[in-house]
């Protein structure tokens, strides 16, 4: 049975992809995602009024920051991994709108950090260039707007953000200025009526999804279903493997059911069994960690620019057939895991 993954800790060099906008939708009183490559980054093509969504391109503040640990810090945090980049706000006719806030968040005693996101909604109104923004629960926003540049601008006098502190070596929660920007990049305030864009070559706003196993490739190429053709993607020789799922919750946990070919001593034959686990997730830059609630199996992995998923296993455990002995055996090396998007997770 396959055991560990990777375990991670801050000292893991975060490769940063290219970064990815994810949108709220408000219809008929439910909510959905949708993502904006910035390939669709409007700047002279959206008009110069006020309705439409717009992207944080920077969140500046007094401290520069390395949250993706790659040696260059920087006093904007959009540009430090792939959290507060996720952040929008949409401007709608009606006199309504919603904001998704991402923000750095120092957790499990400021030995980690993740990306927290708050949805907000409520009403906005415009004098001149000033828009003032209140939230269903009464709480207030200011912004200034320029039309001309397509951009919308706040300070957070009390913002919240995370510094590494190099005495204690952990994450502190900071508070000062941070100045926001937002920039229209489109003028459609709801994606074309609530339709789902996730087909956009930037896939990877549909992480909180269910993902199926699509490839479970090991070392030796194997012929599990003795039809005399042989794989190194064992899924391609048992309807087994084909059964592991994994899924990411928005609200931070995720379920992996992982089906394996396993050897049945008594019958010489193979038995398919499962193994259910469950705990939480964070997401830094392009890359998942996750985290069992017993704390016995860490996992690493990689989002694709293609919408899958990758990930590794060491000393992963396998069946072998030898055609001479005509004896199962089980074999041990590393194995690399594919999983595909297969709808919201629920």
């Amino acid at each position: 049975m396959v055991t560990l993954i990777l375990v991670y800790t801050n000292s893991i060099k975060i490769i940063t992809m290219k970064k990815f906008h994810s949108y709220l939708l408000a219809a008929a009183g439910c909510v959905a995602f949708s993502s904006c490559s910035s390939d669709d980054d409007g700047g002279n093509n959206v008009s110069a009024d006020l309705t439409g969504t717009y992207e944080l391109t920077s969140a500046t503040t007094g401290q520069a920051q390395d949250y993706d640990n790659d040696g260059d810090s920087s006093t904007n945090l959009v540009l430090e991994g792939n959290c507060y980049n996720d952040s929008w706000i949409s401007f709608h006719s009606d006199g309504t709108y919603e904001e998704g806030m991402s923000r750095t968040t120092s957790s499990n005693a400021g030995t980690e950090i993740d990306c927290d996101t708050s949805i907000t909604s409520g009403t906005w109104a415009q004098n001149g260039n000033q828009v003032t923004t209140t939230s269903s629960a009464n709480v207030t926003a200011t912004y200034s707007f320029n039309s001309s540049s397509h951009t919308l601008t706040r300070t957070e006098s009390n913002g919240q953000y995370v510094g590494w502190n190099s005495v204690s070596r952990l994450w502190a929660n900071l508070t000062g200025n941070v100045q926001l920007t937002f920039e229209k990049y489109t003028d459609d305030d709801d994606n074309g009526n609530g339709q789902d864009d996730d087909n956009n070559t930037n896939t990877n706003a549909g992480v909180f999804s269910n993902f199926d196993l699509t490839a479970f490739v090991v070392g030796q190429a194997q012929d599990l279903d003795l039809d005399g053709d042989s794989s190194t993607n064992l899924a391609n020789e048992t309807n087994c493997y084909g059964n592991s799922t994994i899924k990411f919750r928005a609200d931070g946990t995720y379920e992996r059911n992982y089906s394996y070919s396993v050897l049945n001593m008594a019958t010489l034959s193979l038995d398919c069994e499962t193994t259910t686990t469950t705990g939480n997730y964070t997401r830094i830059g392009d890359e998942i960690f996750t985290r069992s609630t017993n704390g016995s199996i860490n996992g690493r992995f990689q989002i694709g620019s293609n919408g899958k998923i990758t990930g590794s296993w060491d000393n992963a455990e396998y069946p072998s057939y030898s055609t001479s002995t005509q004896l199962w055996s089980t074999l041990t090396g590393n194995a690399t895991l594919e999983f595909e998007r297969s709808g919201p997770a629920n």
